[in-house]
């Protein structure tokens, strides 16, 4: 799929990263503005602008549109939200560039002596938070923690290793057992996670505490946290990052992390000066805030795609305890109540229902781009703006499927959909287009924390279900849609009890082949046959607008991170 030549370092361009990171499952890359990434070379490119300020000091305040967040240790870190606030506490062996490029992080430079061996030439004097080195053995040592991790959703990641070896402080080897292209990109700090580098003896040591107050070796250290109010970073005096001009980052003295799930009170916080910087403000609000000379606003896209995920079989006909969802005993609800979303006719009228281009008007107020089938804009090698076959707005033949599944009452029926408030307004909408084909819809807006936990009890019809930084065809398709098994990555994140042995197939041949054509063949069979069941109802690939103070420059909003490494006030 690629020559080892591409995948050296110190820099890995645009283009090859672009078809690595589809590849490897991580992200779109943008958000950027500028082109101001330096490559590699001990010389940090976070910044989204190509301007470096050298300034140092002050300290901001920035909103997180999340109620709690419940993992810090990148092994187990799944939600966006999670993955923009570690990029800023650890580091990784490579990082996404200011471009949207692959380059080096802790890591100087790297080779390939032959397509299944990575030779990484490491930064000396590095240091984790507490002081202890940074250093070839513990990379190693933190590899090795992952591959002894069972129950971490990012284990398949590091399946292909055979040997990890540090050959002295600086020199890292890492021997695949078979060819991988996307592996460098599973290595990036924030959305790699398999590289991001965890201090291993006290992840080890203490791994609940690791995941609230962890070691890392990022520009900024974790020093306090507030359950479910904020979390306080202030830079790390010895991190080994520097800008261009050699000048010690990160610039600020401190971030604090103020968790604002409320979407009205995030604009509001960022409005009145409460706040500096929103990884997300409402797209309501979006338009407002480009008009005011007090604030900016990028629109970044991570590759991320919102849909309905209807619930597609009845928990207590499914290999329950393969499912990792933590939910504990299958839920009784539909013992004595009719789930009628089993019906793949009615699935497919939900999505006929679904107008997309007035979703986008009302609810996202022009920031998203309509969502036809499963592959968004991000896998530029399989995505299609009008694919045929696709799910496209037709309520005519929703309501005659309907009637041919006998559901030809007033209402039709009724279900519940479950949402975060910041699902709530789009859940609206839907709830209306959803009436006009005579499907009567509930409501059910959860917390963030209460909506995972609900999710997984399977006891909703319907779901606001989205995927951010990590999609592709192996993230979206493998972990989120395929039947889960007793051991591996498959299915880890099913959110509807979706099941198709035919699908299934498919996804591992696709798995165990890196020709593109190939690939692409198989996917498109696949893509059929989720379209035919109607596995999700497709409807966004939303732009989340960024907002920052107009004084707060340099924030790195690459892949759709949130990187304050460069980040500094005029």
């Amino acid at each position: 799929m690629f020559d080892k030549d591409d995948l050296e370092g110190p820099r890995i361009d645009r283009r090859t990263a672009t078809k690595l990171l589809a590849a490897g499952g991580l992200s779109g890359l943008a958000g950027c503005s500028g082109g101001g990434d330096t490559g590699g070379g001990g010389t940090e490119s976070d910044s989204g602008s190509s301007e470096s300020s050298g300034s140092s000091g002050g300290s901001i305040s920035a909103g997180w549109n999340i109620d709690e967040i419940e993992y810090l240790d990148p092994h187990y870190i799944d939600k966006g939200q999670e993955i923009y606030l570690s990029s800023n506490i650890y580091s990784g062996l490579v990082k996404i560039g200011a471009d949207g490029s692959i380059v080096g992080d802790l890591a100087n430079d790297w080779t390939l002596p032959d397509s299944s061996t990575y030779v990484f030439d490491l930064k000396e004097g590095a240091t984790f938070h507490n002081g202890d080195p940074l250093d070839a053995p513990a990379v190693k040592a933190s590899f090795e923690r992952l591959m002894n991790l069972d129950d971490s959703p990012h284990l398949g990641k590091v399946s292909s290793i055979e040997s990890i070896t540090a050959e002295d402080e600086t020199t890292l080897r890492i021997s695949l057992e078979t060819t991988v292209g996307p592996f460098i990109s599973f290595l990036t700090r924030g959305p790699g996670r398999a590289g991001t580098i965890v201090h291993a003896p006290s992840a080890t040591e203490n791994p609940n505490e690791y995941n609230r107050m962890p070691v890392g070796s990022g520009a900024f250290e974790l020093v306090e946290r507030e359950s479910g109010e904020y979390l306080q970073l202030e830079a790390y005096d010895g991190y080994f990052g520097t800008d261009e001009d050699g000048n010690s980052l990160p610039y600020l003295d401190s971030v604090r992390i103020d968790l604002i799930p409320e979407p009205s009170t995030m604009w509001t916080a960022m409005r009145g000066g409460e706040i500096q910087y929103s990884n997300s403000i409402p797209p309501q609000n979006a338009g407002q805030a480009e008009s005011m000379s007090s604030l900016d606003v990028v629109g970044t896209n991570p590759g991320a795609w919102f849909c309905i995920a209807p619930l597609c079989n009845d928990p207590s006909e499914v290999e329950w305890q393969q499912y990792a969802s933590g939910a504990g005993e299958a839920t009784d609800k539909w013992s004595d109540e009719e789930l009628p979303t089993t019906d793949a006719r009615v699935r497919q009228a939900i999505a006929m229902a679904i107008d997309r281009e007035a979703l986008i008007e009302r609810a996202f107020f022009g920031y998203a781009e309509p969502a036809h089938s499963v592959f968004n804009p991000a896998i530029a090698w399989l995505y299609e703006e009008e694919p045929d076959p696709g799910q496209y707005y037709d309520p005519e033949t929703a309501q005659q499927l309907l009637d041919e599944a006998g559901y030809t009452g007033d209402p039709r029926m009724s279900l519940s959909l479950l949402g975060t408030p910041s699902d709530e307004r789009r859940m609206t909408v839907v709830q209306e287009m959803l009436s006009q084909v005579g499907i009567e819809v509930e409501l059910n807006v959860q917390q963030e924390s209460a909506y995972w936990d609900n999710l997984y009890r399977y006891e909703n019809e319907l779901v606001m279900y989205d995927g951010y930084v990590d999609i592709d065809p192996w993230m979206s398709l493998w972990k989120q849609l395929k039947t889960p098994v007793e051991s591996g990555s498959a299915g880890a994140w099913q959110a509807n009890l979706y099941q198709n042995p035919e699908f299934n197939e498919l996804l591992e041949q696709d798995y165990r082949t890196s020709d593109v054509e190939s690939r692409t063949e198989l996917l498109r069979q696949a893509e059929e046959l989720f379209l035919g069941d109607a596995a999700w109802a497709m409807t966004t690939f939303p732009l989340i607008p960024k907002a920052s103070a107009s004084n707060l420059v340099g924030v790195g909003n690459q892949a759709g991170l949130s990187n304050f490494h460069t980040a500094s006030l005029e």
